[in-house]
């Protein structure tokens, strides 16, 4: 059985996105794992600066960049920006006796 380029990109791609996955899981928790991760909306263009791309994910409000391989177009290099998760809302919890803690 022989796959198709296209087909054979995507496969590589979710490998790696896995290994990805399970490397980024182990670790000593220091409290800052997670990133936000989105597309740039301003980058033009191929991505090949990283330095440009960074730069212009921070005009938009994100504390770094990177440039990525388009897993949907393999010869295409998009800008990745990246942000702190936000924090997760506090929760409250009531006592038996229905009191907030």
């Amino acid at each position: 059985m022989e796959l198709k380029p296209c087909k054979m990109a995507t496969l590589v791609s979710l490998i790696f996105m896995l290994l990805l996955l399970t490397i980024g899981g182990q670790g000593a928790a220091t409290g800052d794992e997670c990133s936000a991760i989105s597309r740039s909306t301003a980058f033009q263009g191929d991505c090949q600066s990283r330095d440009l791309c960074v730069a212009t994910c921070r005009r938009e409000g994100h504390t770094a960049g990177y440039c990525f391989r388009d897993v949907a177009d393999p010869d295409h290099r998009v800008c990745l920006c990246t942000s702190p998760c936000p924090p997760e809302p506090a929760t409250t919890t009531t006592s038996s006796r229905g009191n907030m803690v």
